[in-house]
């Protein structure tokens, strides 16, 4: 197949990752998706709570973008970084060809980490692509710049990158490993290789170090306790671990579940002919490393995360299996004559792929948005009996929620829409699903003046016997003051 030029490989990367942006995404950015963390609009917000968590630059980054997150802002900038990070990879590993060039940019959008992103956390998704987009840049600098100036240049972008989001190290160490196997596939030097897989690991470290560091500061600047740690990855021990983003790849995350499972078995299937025909042309010092790497990809996708709490279900890191096995595949058809039966049946498999994940994304958010409407319909009839409470004031009395509308007796599916749960993002019934969501849904959704008490002071009332034994919302008795404190109790 004919090679595109740089510019052409350019912009058919922009159309193609805009098409696929806007198919999938676009209801998300065009309507009111809060959901989860994102209720918290305004994320000035939670500045403190993002630095003592290690996402130390999110508040700088806030002040320049607008802490106010706008859907469409958001949506925005997302394309934006994330067409800029297809393009870098399509650059760093060499892909020219028209069906490598559709099958990375569907992989990068149409993700399940880019719509769990979007589902539950549309207030800070685009610092997170920023974030990938940041450490896809510091990999490339130090592969590709023949300067000594790369490495502080790429350990600085790396650890800008961990700084906004700490997963990335997954990302930019996957990436740079897929890089070095397509070097070695092109029948670069070893000694050069080796060098420059050398001078990535020294940035990596770099750039980690720099992030620590950083850390430190800002907690020591602001006073502010540690609360991020070592998080081990999905899957627990190390063959979990291995397994976790293969399994992940078989997952209900699509509208056609049966139809993935076949598709993705082929694809691997010929992932591993691919493999196979290639080490067959490598002397066996480059069947080593490459088929190294093969086997590490799995673990470097799925790295330990340093944060404040577990990793999520699925991260943007796990997309690069399949950009590597774009990668074999490029090289195999390359390697074919003729390659066109195998190029066919690829892009197939993949359009089918990215169908179903379009149309699942779509669905996603239509739910996300019935559980804001749902949320609003709940809570104003809630506000409704507050305001019925004798000796209730707006904005002075003192108020407790307890409990939340997801554990309510009116918590149920929306009908249709269970297999979503498949997806964590998806998996509740109500925006709000916890205590601190429900005052920042109180305070920046409606906008109402609830006096909330403190933490502490709430986790004592709950411990009190007549207010575990109150009815919860709908039943009558449901709102009632309490020694001056008006005590909602939801569930």
């Amino acid at each position: 197949m004919k090679k595109l030029t740089d510019k052409t490989t350019l912009m058919r990367v922009l159309a193609l990752s805009l098409l696929f942006l806007f198919a999938a995404h676009a209801f998300c950015f065009f309507n009111l998706t809060y959901s989860g963390p994102s209720v918290m609009i305004n994320v000035s917000s939670g500045s403190e709570a993002q630095t003592a968590g290690g996402q130390y630059l999110q508040p700088f980054y806030w002040r320049v973008r607008g802490t106010v997150s706008s859907p469409l802002w958001v949506g925005i900038l997302s394309a934006l970084y994330l067409t800029g990070t297809a393009a870098l990879v399509a650059r760093l590993l060499g892909f020219d060809h028209p069906l490598a060039l559709f099958a990375l940019c569907g992989t990068l959008m149409l993700g399940p980490a880019v719509t769990s992103l979007c589902a539950a956390s549309l207030h800070t998704a685009d610092a997170c692509f920023l974030a990938a987009l940041l450490i896809t840049a510091g990999v490339t600098c130090s592969l590709r710049v023949r300067r000594i100036a790369a490495l502080p240049v790429g350990a600085a972008l790396i650890a800008a990158s961990l700084a906004l989001d700490s997963s990335c190290l997954s990302f930019g160490t996957a990436l740079a490993l897929i890089a070095l196997a397509q070097d070695a596939l092109h029948g670069k030097p070893g000694k050069d290789i080796l060098l420059r897989g050398a001078m990535t690991a020294g940035a990596l470290a770099a750039g980690a170090a720099c992030f620590f560091a950083g850390y430190a500061f800002m907690l020591s600047h602001y006073g502010l306790d540690r609360e991020a740690a070592l998080q081990l990855p999905a899957g627990g021990s190390l063959p979990g671990a291995w397994l976790y983003p293969i399994r992940l790849l078989f997952a209900p995350l699509t509208a056609y579940p049966h139809v993935n499972v076949i598709l993705r078995a082929l694809l691997i299937l010929l992932g591993i002919a691919a493999l196979v025909l290639l080490v067959r042309r490598l002397a066996p010092q480059r069947t080593a490393v490459l088929c190294a790497i093969a086997l590490l990809m799995p673990l470097a996708v799925n790295l330990p995360v340093y944060a404040r709490s577990a990793p999520e279900q699925t991260r943007l890191a796990y997309c690069l299996l399949d950009v590597f096995l774009i990668m074999l595949l490029q090289n195999a058809c390359a390697a074919l004559s003729p390659a066109k039966p195998v190029q066919r049946a690829a892009a197939g498999a993949f359009g089918v792929l990215f169908l179903g994940s379009i149309v699942f994304s779509n669905q996603v958010y239509l739910k996300k948005n019935l559980e804001f409407q749902s949320t609003l319909s709940v809570m104003t009839r809630v506000l409704s009996r507050i305001e019925q409470t004798e000796g209730y004031m707006p904005g002075s009395t003192p108020v407790a929620i307890v409990g939340t509308l997801e554990d309510s007796v009116l918590s149920v599916p929306h009908e249709g829409f269970e297999h979503l749960a498949a997806l964590d993002a998806a998996a509740g019934n109500y925006a709000a699903s916890s205590q601190s969501e429900n005052i920042w849904y109180t305070w920046q959704i409606m906008g109402y003046p609830l006096n909330f008490i403190s933490t502490y002071d709430q986790s004592l009332l709950e411990q009190r016997e007549d207010v575990q034994t109150m009815p919860a919302f709908p039943a009558a008795g449901c709102c009632r003051m309490v020694d001056g404190t008006l005590v909602v109790k939801l569930s």
